[in-house]
């Protein structure tokens, strides 16, 4: 039987971005005599819609504010390939070759994520039998904290953000409307960190307030921050099940895939006919040949 390396596996698993971006690249091209309104960029008779964007970037799990990256890519792309055409390159002999590379691989992905849309299911039973079997996994390293987080550009909008969170307004909320900063979109969830993963600035406040306490305003390099401490980790201590549960799903989900896909090829390799053969090299004719 054929032998598989999980190196195949992953690459068929993950689609190249630049491969993501062909398609989005063509399916903007084949959709611009559909939709006239919502146009962001033009380049020739190709344009791209903030629809488009909105769609695309969500298949491709990019955050909202790498809006302008995706745009300044797809118009790059497209000059990029309408120069590529005047060239005459389009017309390349072993353009089909790749194409037909890329389609496969595209298609393959969408067969494999069928059939584990079928198959593949992870219980809360399987997710509590595995953090309870290996606990020691999930033993905490070093001192963390999760916090939400705030940052502004001066200190009068800080100001604002912390008199509307002491007046009562969600942490998230405030988040949301005010921050700059990266965790913006997520409420200011920084999730769980130790003290070298932040700036000292928001480190100094993490680990010295208690869980549920909000700092006061304070300064660092990058501008003004404030944070609310969710709950604390000490080292030594075991990460409680509700904090891992999604790394143990994933941990499960991927397990079954791979049981899913071997034994998919299993099957296939034994309802087709599959003939491997193997040239023989000069040297192994020389050395029959000397042989009689």
């Amino acid at each position: 039987m054929m032998q598989f390396s999980h190196r195949l596996l992953n690459s068929i698993l993950n689609i190249s971005l630049s491969a993501v971006f062909l398609f989005a690249a063509s399916f903007f091209v084949s959709c611009s005599k559909k939709d006239k309104s919502d146009i962001v960029a033009k380049v020739d008779g190709a344009v791209l819609t903030h629809s488009q964007i909105l769609q695309q970037m969500k298949a491709m799990k990019m955050r909202p504010d790498q809006e302008h990256d995706f745009v300044e890519h797809w118009v790059n792309n497209q000059l990029l390939y309408e120069e590529a055409k005047r060239q005459g390159l389009d017309k390349s002999k072993d353009l089909a070759e790749e194409l037909e590379k890329v389609k496969k691989e595209f298609v393959i992905q969408k067969l494999l994520e069928k059939i584990f849309s079928e198959k593949i299911k992870v219980s809360d039973e399987e997710i509590s039998s595995y953090y309870e079997n290996n606990t020691d996994l999930f033993q905490v390293a070093e001192d963390e904290v999760r916090a939400l987080h705030i940052l502004t550009k001066t200190r009068a909008e800080a100001n604002i953000a912390h008199q509307e969170i002491l007046a009562g307004k969600p942490f998230k909320t405030v988040a949301k409307e005010r921050s700059a900063g990266y965790f913006k979109e997520r409420g200011g969830d920084m999730g769980f960190f130790t003290r070298k993963d932040v700036i000292p600035e928001v480190a100094r406040y993490a680990f010295r307030l208690r869980p549920g306490t909000v700092s006061p305003v304070f300064k660092s390099p990058q501008g003004y921050h404030i944070i609310k401490i969710i709950k604390k980790r000490t080292k030594g201590s075991i990460k409680e099940l509700n904090d891992v549960k999604d790394e143990i799903a994933q941990r499960l989900r991927v397990t079954k895939e791979r049981s899913v896909y071997y034994d998919l090829l299993f099957q296939l390799q034994h309802s087709e006919k599959v003939d491997i053969i193997t040239p023989v090299s000069k040297t192994g004719n020389a050395d029959s040949a000397a042989a009689n």
